[in-house]
Order: structure tokens, then sequence, then C-alpha cells
């Protein structure tokens, strides 16, 4: 069995080749997208080869200009469950010089077959710089007790990291610290992380928010008085709601909001993208993206978004998510997409579909920009 798993990866390493072109950088002001997947394994294997896919905003139905692959083998070994429907989604750093997604490490590739929340591996955040440079932090080990799936993370870009997850994976960790990790009790499960201007957001979806009795939505970061913290490392933090969601719209992931906290779009891994917008204190659900289907309703995994990341430089943002489509109860030959906001009718451009259903698209942000 070994032997047949060995030969996979010689393959896979050819086969990606053959479907774009690879280098060691990633150019600024593009597109960097988290695949899983080579088009060899099969994701019912629940562990595959991670690659960055550089594509341009611009262009449409094209390969990705350039990729960096994440070592399936040695120190840097990293990789997440590509069966999982909340691992994998992928941020930029505070100070835009790097790329963060969470995972599994320590550990070669299938050298654990099976499912890596509940075997035996460690849970670890990897970074990617724009020359291509990649580095692993392992932080926690496995927990025979709890499931822990590790789902997402924000960096400020100098080795601090909020993690989220479930079974108190909402967490923060730096390297460099000494102390371990310090969990946030007040939200055990959470589903996506970001530093936007500054201050941390996490987002709760339905199960999340009812298993601590709040609602579905973006929350931020408080003291014990009720005082903002921006980038939280007191284990006595509390949280505050800032964007609550609306019904049905409450299977959300990814999020993004504009550097004036009055528009933020989330994904919904069943139903779309969702506006919501800030009208003096009061958020207001304004209007959701249906995301058209390439694959047949009886055949389809979900016609929702997982991944999320809007460009608000222009007077109408532009939001880029990755699809939840696929076949065979997982997702797969799913899509990057790309929605210029003009309002509620707004089309649905394909920026790159998955080539093979031993791929997926899962996180999405924009490159890093290199070291001065």
């Amino acid at each position: 069995m070994k032997r047949i798993i060995l030969s996979a990866l010689v393959i896979s390493a050819s086969t990606l080749g053959a479907l774009s072109a690879q280098t060691a950088a990633l150019l600024p002001g593009q597109l960097a997208v988290l695949r899983v997947g080579d088009g060899v394994l099969d994701p019912h294997l629940k562990q595959s080869p991670v690659f960055i896919d550089q594509f341009d905003p611009q262009i449409f139905n094209a390969a990705p200009a350039a990729t960096v692959p994440v070592p399936t083998n040695g120190a840097n070994a990293f990789f997440f469950n590509s069966h999982a429907a909340t691992e994998g989604l992928l941020t930029r750093s505070a100070d835009h010089r790097q790329l963060a997604f969470a995972g599994y490490g320590g550990v070669d590739l299938l050298a654990k077959p099976g499912t890596p929340s509940l075997l035996d591996i460690q849970r670890g955040f990897c970074t990617v710089d724009a020359a291509g440079g990649l580095h692993t932090f392992l932080y926690r080990a496995h927990d025979a007790a709890e499931k822990v799936n590790p789902r997402g993370v924000a960096t400020d870009g100098t080795n601090h990291f909020w993690g989220c997850g479930n079974a108190g994976g909402t967490l923060y960790f730096n390297p460099a610290g000494g102390q371990g990790t310090l969990q946030f009790q007040p939200l055990q499960n959470s589903r996506a992380a970001r530093i936007i201007h500054g201050a941390l957001y996490i987002s709760l979806n339905g199960p999340d928010g009812k298993a601590i009795d709040e609602p579905a939505g973006i929350y931020r970061f408080a003291d014990k008085a009720g005082n903002p913290l921006a980038l939280p490392i007191q284990a006595e933090a509390t949280i505050d709601l800032v964007v609550p969601v609306e019904p049905p719209y409450t299977k959300i992931a990814a999020f993004d909001l504009n550097p004036d906290q009055t528009i933020a779009y989330l994904a919904d891994a069943a139903l779309g993208i969702q506006k919501y917008v800030k009208t003096g204190n009061i958020w207001r659900f304004a209007y959701n993206f249906t995301i058209p289907q390439n694959i047949p309703a009886d055949a389809n995994h979900a016609a929702g978004c997982f991944g999320l990341v809007a460009d608000f430089s222009a007077a109408a943002p532009v939001i880029y998510a990755t699809t939840t489509e696929g076949y065979d109860g997982t997702v797969n030959s799913n899509r990057v997409v790309r929605i210029v906001d003009t309002g509620a009718g707004a089309a649905v451009t394909t920026v790159a579909q998955a080539p093979s259903d031993k791929m997926a698209f899962r996180g999405i942000d924009f490159t890093p920009e290199a070291a001065r």
C-alpha cells in the first residue's frame, strides 16, 4: 500500500507541472488561492497535497500564472483535510507580507492515513511570503478526547497568530512566547478569522453561535469593561457582536469588511454571498448574490461560497470567492468567482475553475507584497 501511495505522489508532481507554470515567487496585486489536490490523489483519502495558485483577477478562465507547492514531507510538511467542509481558509497578514493558513504538520502526507483531526498529528499554521518562502509553526498536539479541526488563521506578520477552529480552536499563539497557546473561552468554535484595519474579527455560524447562546455573525474582542481589544492576547477577553446575520444565511465561513466598517460581505456555504450595510449604528441585510451552478443539481455538493475577499479600492467593491460546488459529496471541480458589486443583480464571473474532481479551491486572498 505504501508503494502505491508513493507512486501516486510522484505522478502528481508531473501532473501539476503540466497544469500550470511553477515559480518560487508571487506577484503583488494578484489573487492567491489555496488549492488542495493534485488531480491524482482521491480527496476521500482526506489528506491531499496543498498549493498556492496565483491568478490575475482581470483574466478569466486561465491557468494559474504561478504556483507555490507546500511540501508533503520533511520539516515543513503541511496539509489539511481535503474532504472537510470547514478547513482550508486563507488570509493575508496585516502587514501584507505573508499568506497564512491552518492545518496539520510534523508528519509526512499519508504517513498516518485517515481523518487527520482524529489522528495523532500536530496542529499548526503555515505562512508563505512573496518569494515563495514557507514556514510552519506547530502549536498543538493531538487531543485524543476531542476532534479538533484547525480551520483558519490570521496573523500580523510578526509571528503572532490568531487561530479559528472547533473544540477550543479559537486561540492566540506566539512561537517565540514560550507559553503555548491561549484559548479564548467565549469562542470555543469559530469559522474564520481576519485582521481588518488593525483589529481581529471572527465569524460564527449558526451551530457555533447556538452552542454559546449567541447569534451567528461577525465578532470582535473586548476587555472585561467592554473596551475594544484590537489584537487580543488576554485570557479574560470577551466578545462583541459586530455584524449579526439574518436567517437563512447562517452557514457562514469567510468574510470581509471595508476599512470604514460600513459594508460587510459573508460567504454562505449553501446560499452564496450576502451583503450587509451599516446605517447609523444598525447593520442591515442588503441582498444576496446567488451563485449560478455548472454542476447539475442532483449531482452537486453545494451552491454557496467558502473563501472570500473583497477589493474596496473602487466605488463599486469587487468580491472574489471560492464556490462550494462539487461531485460525490465533497467540494471539487469548483471555481473562483468575481462579482463587481453594482447591485443585487450584479453578474457572477468565473475567474478560474479547478480542472479535476480531485482538486478544489478553498481559501482566497490577495498575493503578498515583497519586503522592502
